[in-house]
């Protein structure tokens, strides 16, 4: 299902929901404004009715006493007009019935309305006129009538309270409507806003790792492309991608590998030219020519210092770089590469001091490579420094990781360190310009230069440090970069004691 279509199918039906309950509320307040209607009508309407019939009974009382007893006129004419009071209340009362209780009542008194108007015509036919009493069945009859007129009011009041009763009850169940319908809503709400943000959340993190992936340049990484959303073309197309750049990125490294493997015979050859005229074989030189045929040199150097660190490049990315892993003297490898550097520190005027313990400190390592890791650490603070300057190469041995390490380093050590054992440290201190916090990581990233001012004489194209870390990785170690506390920067190199593993090197394209 769609991404789209999960979002709308969801809020659909929270929106279902409340209409639902909009509609109910509707419908409660229209019963609850129906029935309070009703009670309306008949507390007003029934009741004065039903008191209305009382007076008017009472008249009908008064007058039946009067016209017996006196035989005027009068009085008869007001008992006709009583007794049609009387039947136009009952009448009202009729109408505006509305239990079943009410209606039997109001059907009692005009049975017992209609005895007592015939049982009166009958009497006042039978009866001589004047000086006679209301018999005593007429005032039996209208006391009835009394009795039941109360009881059609009391039925009223009766009915009145069940209306209000049930009016009662239907705000309650509507409350209670309400508050369920409220927290449903609310419940599916939540549910449809987890269910949606899930099942966008994982996809997006997924592709949040491939995109990280691919920058820190894992080309193999591949998404899951299995469900049925928008998500999954994404992921096909992302794998498209990496697909495509890991061909891309072969195709580099092939090319690079050939074309550093096809320079360096015709380079050897040119740099070997180079010192034979300089030994003056051919002939003799003059100042002039012997100064541009050393620079010459120096440049012819430093091109095959760059297509060496490129051929070795290519081979960590391909992974086919070999590790002669062997127990090895640290101090006499950086002794080694102190000797290799020993002619461009005294061209350069600048003094290298090394500090290094008494005893042997014996790491497992390629002792080849590790050299390599040092001349080239030790070659970046000699270009970095100023003439007179002083390099520092301090070799310590440690049993806990220093405190630089950076963290993720820090962890990789960790996780691969013995129980027991412990470190080589190498520390190359420099009096140079530094290197700025932004750049502490990305330094080691291959080709990335720090950008301080004009580009310095003899500045490498930054693959040395990139293939310093490499070396480092392979070993298990670490290699990282730190301000120096009396100015400029200190570049440390970690390896421990031993335990290094051929079979698990990890390649150059697959950062840690």
């Amino acid at each position: 299902m769609k991404i789209t279509t999960r979002i709308v199918a969801g809020y659909g039906l929270f929106v279902a929901v409340l209409i639902g309950l909009v509609a109910y509320q509707i419908l409660t307040i229209h019963r609850m404004q129906s029935i309070n209607r009703t009670l309306s009508e008949i507390s007003f309407q029934n009741s004065l009715a039903c008191l209305q019939a009382l007076k008017d009974r009472d008249l009908v009382d008064e007058y039946s006493w009067k016209s017996f007893a006196l035989a005027d006129p009068d009085y008869l004419d007001k008992l006709r007009e009583s007794l049609d009071a009387f039947e136009s209340s009952l009448k009202q009362i009729y109408a505006y019935v509305k239990s079943d209780e009410e209606s039997a009542e109001v059907k009692r008194l005009s049975q017992l309305w209609a005895s007592y108007k015939e049982e009166l015509a009958q009497m006042q036919r039978d009866l001589p006129r004047g000086g006679t009493t209301l018999p005593e069945s007429l005032q039996n009859r209208l006391e009835q009538l009394r009795a039941q007129t109360l009881s059609v009011y009391q039925a009223g009041l009766h009915a009145i309270s069940l209306k209000v009763e049930s009016s009662r009850k239907t705000g309650e169940t509507a409350a209670v409507v309400m508050y369920s319908a409220t927290l449903a809503a609310l419940a599916v709400s939540i549910l449809v806003s987890f269910l949606i943000y899930r099942s966008i959340s994982k996809p997006l993190a997924h592709l949040t790792e491939g995109t990280r992936a691919i920058a820190e340049g894992k080309f193999f990484y591949r998404l899951d492309t299995s469900r049925n959303d928008e998500f999954a073309q994404l992921a096909r197309d992302f794998n498209t991608m990496a697909l495509r750049l890991n061909e891309l990125d072969g195709l580099k490294r092939d090319f690079v590998s050939h074309v550093s493997h096809e320079l360096k015979a015709p380079l050897a050859s040119m740099q070997e030219t180079t010192r034979l005229l300089l030994e003056q074989i051919p002939g003799p030189l003059t100042e002039k020519q012997k100064r541009l045929l050393e620079l010459n040199h120096q440049s012819g150097q430093r091109l095959t210092s760059m297509i060496r660190n490129l051929l070795d490049l290519s081979k960590t990315e391909s992974g086919v770089m070999e590790y002669e892993l062997k127990d090895q003297d640290l101090i006499s490898l950086v002794r080694r590469a102190v000797g290799e550097l020993d002619m461009q520190a005294k061209e350069r005027q600048i003094r290298i001091e090394t500090a290094c313990p008494v005893d042997p400190l014996h790491v497992e390592c390629d002792g080849d490579r590790i050299v390599q890791v040092l001349v080239n650490l030790v070659g970046n603070a000699l270009k970095f420094s100023s003439k007179a300057a002083t390099v520092r190469i301090e070799v310590d041995r440690t049993r806990e990781i220093p405190e630089g390490v950076p963290e993720r380093w820090r962890r990789l050590i960790a996780t691969n360190s013995a129980q027991t054992g412990h470190f080589g440290l190498v520390t190359v201190s420099d009096t140079g310009p530094g290197v700025p916090d932004a750049d502490k990581e990305r330094i080691f990233e291959k080709f990335h230069q720090v950008k301080q001012g004009e580009k310095k004489s003899g500045q490498g194209a930054g693959l040395g440090l990139a293939i310093c870390r490499t070396i480092a990785q392979a070993h298990r170690g670490a290699v990282w970069v730190e301000d120096n506390p009396g100015g400029g920067s200190r570049f440390r190199l970690l390896l421990r004691s031993g335990g290094v593993q051929t079979q698990e090197i990890p390649r150059a394209s697959q950062p840690l």
